[in-house]
């Protein structure tokens, strides 16, 4: 019932703040979007709980569940002008276009040690600490969905097993600068975005990951986070705790409706670059960070 209930609130808000009602709402429902999302998510995990510890005296909950995850699987699919109707052909086909979609750096290689004197000695992690690994699994999402080496969310219901272990590896990582290869492999599940189900160019790839790896650069991002936070740009509104595009666009409004009541001219030039997380240089992206 909270949830509905700060649906129904959040919209309400957002709709008043669009109009310029009250500066103040904006704030309100930062905070209300901020609320829904802890709340859905919560909502979410507390149903897989329910089903992991129903699993024995109710599979027929948690079959049901898997059966619904797999519904919207397509029976055919088009690509290339070519109908697949094969579980396996329709997987290749899948395989092959988001092949073609990535474009690999000309000159990148993984294996080559990137230098960068962006922040010179301004950014250290020395070492992973026992802390460190117990809150990063602590906060692990819980989810029904394995990765290639078929562990889930359930190591975090034998995580005093795992700290030690865990903490040796990283720890080597970092010494060594070695990044484990088993943990860059990923499982990948196609995801449909609009349009037509059947053509294989409406969906995109979603990478599922090892939880280790999960847990290994969650680590890494708030030791990172934490150094860095501070040197970024204020217009940067994406991926930053507390911001988002919907921010983006409250700073866009307040600059039109300013303009508006002044009687200035304003000019907006919009951009979208297609497929643009499957055409980043990770060379020139490395040398950047």
């Amino acid at each position: 019932m909270e949830t509905k209930r700060l649906i129904k609130r959040k919209a309400t808000v957002r709709k008043l703040a669009l109009k310029g009602v009250n500066p103040d709402l904006f704030d309100e429902f930062k905070s209300l979007r901020s609320s829904f999302k802890h709340n859905i998510q919560k909502d979410y995990n507390t149903h897989l709980r329910h089903m992991e510890n129903d699993l024995v005296s109710d599979p027929r909950r948690f079959w049901s569940y898997f059966k619904n995850k797999n519904i919207n699987s397509p029976d055919s699919l088009f690509y290339n002008n070519v109908r697949y109707n094969n579980d396996g052909d329709i997987a290749n086909a899948f395989a092959d276009y988001f092949s073609s979609v990535f474009k690999p750096s000309t000159d990148f290689n993984g294996n080559d040690e990137c230098k960068s004197d962006c922040f010179g000695d301004l950014v250290k992690i020395e070492n992973v600490t026992y802390d460190d690994v117990v809150l990063a699994i602590s906060e692990l999402k819980s989810s029904l969905t394995v990765g290639v080496d078929n562990i889930t969310f359930i190591i975090k219901g034998c995580s005093e097993f795992l700290i030690y272990p865990l903490l040796v590896l990283f720890n080597l990582s970092l010494r060594t600068k070695v990044f484990p290869g088993v943990w860059k492999q990923t499982k990948i599940i196609p995801v449909f975005k609009k349009g037509d189900a059947q053509n294989c160019k409406n969906y995109r790839p979603i990478a599922i990951l090892s939880p280790f790896s999960k847990i290994f650069e969650s680590i890494i991002h708030e030791k990172l986070y934490n150094q860095v936070k501070n040197l970024i740009s204020t217009s940067q509104l994406g991926f930053i705790p507390k911001r988002s595009t919907t921010t983006n666009l409250f700073c866009l409004t307040d600059k039109i409706i300013s303009s508006f009541e002044s009687g200035s001219q304003l000019d907006v030039i919009y951009t979208d670059f297609s497929k643009a997380f499957d055409s980043i240089d990770f060379g020139i992206l490395l040398k950047k960070l």
